[in-house]
């Protein structure tokens, strides 16, 4: 066999992580999540008496700003009690957040090219189809490697993970709040475990699906 037909299977398996990611990322900024995170009834409720409504309309539009790449003045022209609903170390954090979060759904874009090229490719001769089930079987395992270090991470140290993730992505001292600003009233921390525990939901089912595709093609004969 050819060096390319593996080339592209190594491709295929690195770039289905990425894809996974992008998706589990989409999934959690669709306005469903806010509606049900303070719908439950143990959800904290905010120390300085926002409503429930008065939550979830604040905080839908700003799914809409991260999910529409909209511009910040969407969120500068929100009003709470009278005055805007956010100072601007609110906005220009925000402002990084859309960044971050459109540079990794146009990364999982990209990776999806990947993905159904290589897969296309492969599947189109009969000598390689069985190292596209190979390739989906890899990228899977991977996605699933990765998830359990993460996952384990987040269980164990949520503190060490959540600051991670942070300084990771954000400049430094941009991303911390006071109790008292709209974004920690909006999003406590409860509400970002719950967007973790979901995220690995959304993962696992993904990571699931793409193992049964994989066991589909290696049933296939090399006719079919």
């Amino acid at each position: 066999m050819k060096t390319w037909p593996r080339v592209v299977s190594v491709l295929v398996s690195l770039a289905l992580p990425v894809v996974v990611l992008a998706v589990a990322l989409r999934v959690v900024t669709a306005p469903w999540l806010v509606r049900w995170e303070y719908g439950k009834p143990d959800f904290p409720p905010d120390p300085y008496g926002l409503t429930t409504k008065e939550r979830i309309r604040l905080a839908e539009v700003c799914v809409e700003y991260l999910a529409t790449g909209a511009g910040i003045e969407l969120l500068a022209d929100l009003e709470l009690e009278g005055r805007p609903a956010f100072n601007e170390r609110e906005l220009a954090h925000m402002v990084d957040v859309q960044r971050v979060f459109w540079a990794i759904l146009r990364a999982g874009m990209a990776a999806g090219g990947v993905v159904l090229v290589g897969m296309a490719g492969l599947l189109a001769r009969r000598t390689t189809r069985p190292l596209a089930a190979s390739a989906l079987q890899g990228g899977a395992v991977l996605t699933l490697v990765l998830l359990v270090v993460v996952a384990a991470l987040m269980l164990t140290s949520w503190e060490v993970f959540f600051t991670g993730f942070h300084e990771l992505f954000f400049p430094p001292d941009t991303w911390t709040f006071p109790t008292s600003d709209t974004l920690i009233r909006l999003y406590p921390e409860r509400f970002w475990m719950d967007v973790g525990i979901t995220i690995v939901g959304v993962v696992l089912i993904q990571a699931g699906l793409v193992l049964v595709v994989a066991s589909v093609l290696r049933r296939l004969k090399p006719g079919q």
